[in-house]
């Protein structure tokens, strides 16, 4: 359920013809307290903390507006208090009057005389008529939009609740779109905007279906994107050049195609021409994108502020400045700007972003884990010196499984342009967190290896070497590294992740999956099952014992870094007959001569109890170890 949704309208009669200094859009709406002719206490600041769907403040003069009345009479009667909360305040005429007036007209929403409004110098400024505000369900209530002027588009009441509904993305908004239409408002508009509200649920072929019954190029230009038909998309918004939302739709198919050039010119003139408040919103947000793209982050920050201004509900606009600020290190910034997003609408794309921020600013405020850091850097930094100029030590244990310790290195700048921005970096640090989880895995700390790479000065061709490759697993005790990068493969885009052997520099593992912008999580858990199969579960457990003075308690070299578990069984081993080939022993036969089963499990070994045990043998330290099949 949607929270912290509100929209109040100040639906004015006899109101000024432009906003005044203080009834303008971004700034605060005026607080109202008051009793309504039926005795009820009404105060605006209460009503908004109780985070209706909808509030509407609907000014009024008994001698005009029952149409609107009316509308906003069916808007109550339908969807009741819990959902829209409906105040009239009467301009002219007493009590008397008032109450006639909702008689007449079957009114059961609170009514009150504007006259009886305390400490309101605000209504000085009404004038002449008609000003309609929208206001944010904020602490400052600010104002949304302001729609100035009467006639025809006074009446369009529906209509506008039903477009600021599908901003918030709330169910309701395809019903009042519905009665809008059927209501005479600007059939076409309202038609238009049921598909935009269909399209958002994800019911492409109903939206196609009333985008073509008014030939709306944008919304079929629309549909055809989300499809995954850029191209289609592209000639259909083509066939509407005078189309704002049409050119809008436009540039963001060429940014699906990495066209980011073109999608820049088509979006110069998108955000300037005649088209609804979201629309635009839009535009100024793709421009963000593009900018983002090019580098430009304190530009990208501009543009998304001015996206979110002219759209307060655009929580992709949100989720992109976060991920800005997040690029530039900002990290209090951006949280800011994501847990604004969060309360609007949470996403998986939100709430992902908003917890590895928090994170990182954790970690960044450890006083005491960044000088462990500061001192760990200095002791890898002269360990990776020292070993540029020698010759890398070959392992004297060829034999025990490594502990299964990753590393991810930084990506690449990719040419991929996402809907939303960071989420090639939301997409890695998700799976390295997740990865973290398993105890059966060691992943090499994010702020440490970032931290070490600069001290290192290493850029992204060195870290493509071998040479590079294997000191860096040496230093930081990597089995791996790994690798993440994006592409597009059709209508898809792809993530790419490989491991590379830090002994052999080998790829040990490789996949790619879909990215699903909207549930990035999908993607992940996709990246982690092939993981698990491939290196955790798949692989082969090999070790020595360490100590095996007491056969109640024989100690192994292997334990919960390298996914070893109570209950597990492992089969010693002696070398048997030697293999020879061409002249030379190439390997010995492995003779089984006991068995052992897992006791109990620490971090870097184990303790084990002797099943069985053939006749004569003796075990004894540095015998080999490998488990049970």
């Amino acid at each position: 359920m949607l929270r912290n949704l509100l929209m109040l309208i100040l639906a004015a009669w006899l109101l000024t013809p432009a906003a005044s200094a203080q009834l303008a859009q971004g700034k605060p709406a005026p607080a109202i307290k008051a009793v309504d002719i039926r005795g009820q206490a009404i105060d605006l600041d209460a009503i908004i903390q109780q985070q209706p769907r909808l509030v509407i403040l609907y000014f009024f003069s008994v001698n005009a507006g029952d149409e609107i009345a009316m509308k906003l009479r069916y808007l109550d009667m339908h969807y009741g208090k819990d959902k829209i909360r409906i105040v009239a305040l009467g301009l002219q005429g007493d009590a008397a009057a008032l109450k006639t007036f909702a008689d007449r007209l079957g009114i059961k929403y609170a009514i009150i005389d504007a006259a009886l409004l305390k400490d309101a110098p605000w209504l000085k400024e009404v004038t002449s008529s008609p000003l309609t505000l929208f206001v944010q369900a904020d602490k400052e209530r600010t104002i949304e939009r302001v729609i100035v002027g009467g006639g025809a588009g006074q009446a369009q009441i529906l209509k506008e609740v039903a477009e600021n509904l599908y901003q918030q993305r709330a169910k309701e908004a395809l019903d009042v779109a519905n009665e809008a239409a059927q209501s005479g408002e600007d059939k076409k508009g309202a038609t238009e905007l049921k598909g935009f509200i269909l399209m958002s649920e994800g019911k492409l072929d109903e939206a196609q279906k009333e985008f073509g019954a008014i030939d709306s190029k944008s919304g079929l230009a629309a549909v055809a994107l989300e499809q995954g038909k850029p191209e289609e998309a592209l000639k259909i918004a083509d066939q509407a050049p005078n189309d704002a939302y049409a050119r809008t739709v436009k540039a963001e198919a060429l940014l699906k195609t990495g066209k980011v050039d073109e999608a820049a010119a088509a979006l110069a003139p998108a955000g300037d021409a005649p088209a609804a408040n979201w629309q635009k919103s839009e535009a100024l947000n793709l421009q963000g994108r593009v900018a983002q793209q090019q580098g430009n982050a304190d530009a990208a920050i501009s543009t998304y502020k001015q996206a979110v201004a002219l759209d307060p509900y655009n929580v992709v606009a949100l989720s992109n400045e976060g991920a800005a600020h997040r690029g530039k290190g900002d990290l209090k910034q951006a949280e800011e700007v994501l847990q604004k997003a969060s309360a609007l609408r949470p996403d998986d794309v939100v709430e992902l972003m908003l917890k590895q921020v928090q994170r990182d600013l954790k970690a960044a405020n450890d006083v005491k884990r960044g000088e462990l850091i500061r001192t760990q850097i200095a002791e890898l930094s002269k360990r990776y010196a020292e070993m540029k100029q020698a010759a890398a030590d070959k392992p004297k244990d060829d034999w025990t499984t490594r502990p299964l310790v990753m590393a991810f290195l930084p990506s690449p700048q990719q040419n991929v342009v996402f809907e939303r921005a960071g989420l090639d970096v939301l997409l890695q640090r998700e799976i390295e967190a997740r990865l973290q989880g398993d105890e059966r895995v060691g992943i090499v700390e994010r702020q440490m290896l970032d931290q070490l790479l600069q001290e290192l000065n290493l850029g992204s061709s060195e870290l493509t070497t071998a040479d590079t490759q294997r000191r860096l697993g040496q230093v930081l005790s990597a089995g791996y590294l790994g690798f993440i990068d994006f592409g597009r493969m059709g209508a898809d885009i792809m993530m790419y992740v490989r491991l590379v052997d830090t002994e052999t520099t080998a790829i040990a593992m490789q996949t790619s999956q879909p990215v699903d912008e909207q549930n990035p999580v999908k993607t992940v858990e996709a990246v982690l099952a092939e993981l698990q199969a491939k290196l955790v579960s798949g692989r082969e457990l090999q070790g020595l014992i360490a100590d095996a003075s007491d056969e109640s308690a024989v100690l192994i070299n292997l334990g919960k870094k390298s996914g070893v578990q109570t209950g597990q069984e492992f089969t010693v081993y002696v070398d048997g007959d030697p293999v020879e080939a061409g002249g030379k022993v190439i390997a010995h036969r492995q003779k089984p001569v006991a068995k052992l089963t897992v006791s109990a499990v620490e971090a870097e070994y184990a303790v084990c109890k002797v099943a069985n045990k053939r006749e004569g043998a003796t075990l004894a330290k540095e015998m080999k170890i490998k488990a049970a099949k």
